[in-house]
């Protein structure tokens, strides 16, 4: 024993305290597992740029009206480039899923094919186009998975954050779990 006592949650930041509940859930496990995935395919040196270029924050607000609770998100820049939820089904199961935000050229240039023709061969995965990006829904429903892990959007996800970066600082970065970023980090 060190004599060291871990604080009461009600003297921690707000953001030690969320990671705390987080640790709590059933869907730890996964929401750490695909952090770790989506920061080491998307974010550049991700020690190096860690809470001044891209952040990660845990349990972030969720509109009342929103069905899903919001689980993790991963800014940078200006962006909300990725994020984890679980949604609650009208029978009470908890179903886990998240979205990506990626760069709609080099997702088409490696998918050989437009975002229209993508919607109609992965129908798991929900796409939503803007002028220059594109963001892709998935499930844990196994289809969805399956569908949105054949997908090429990693080298597309790495460019828009890659590029966002270059744009400035994280608007995130008093929001950044550094406990949950730890998860992210290459062992």
């Amino acid at each position: 024993m060190t004599g060291q006592m871990r604080p009461a949650a009600a003297d921690l930041p707000l953001r030690d305290t969320r990671y705390r509940e987080l640790e709590t859930y059933p869907e730890f496990e996964a929401v750490t597992e695909w952090l770790r995935d989506y920061v080491q395919s998307s974010v550049p040196n991700p020690k190096m740029g860690e809470r001044e270029y891209w952040a990660v924050v845990c349990l972030p607000f969720t509109s009342e009206a929103d069905t899903t609770q919001r689980l993790c998100s991963v800014h940078a820049g200006t962006y909300e480039t990725a994020c984890v939820f679980v949604e609650t089904t009208p029978e009470g199961q908890r179903r886990i899923g998240g979205f990506v935000t990626v760069d709609t050229a080099v997702l088409e240039r490696d998918a050989g094919t437009d975002v229209g023709s993508l919607e109609t061969g992965y129908p798991g995965l929900r796409f939503r186009t803007q002028p220059a990006t594109t963001t892709i829904w998935w499930t844990a429903a196994a289809d969805s998975r399956e569908q949105f892990d054949a997908l090429p959007w990693r080298p597309a996800a790495r460019h828009l954050v890659t590029e966002v970066m270059r744009q400035g600082k994280c608007l995130e970065a008093s929001n950044h779990s550094a406990q949950l970023a730890r998860f992210a980090q290459a062992d």
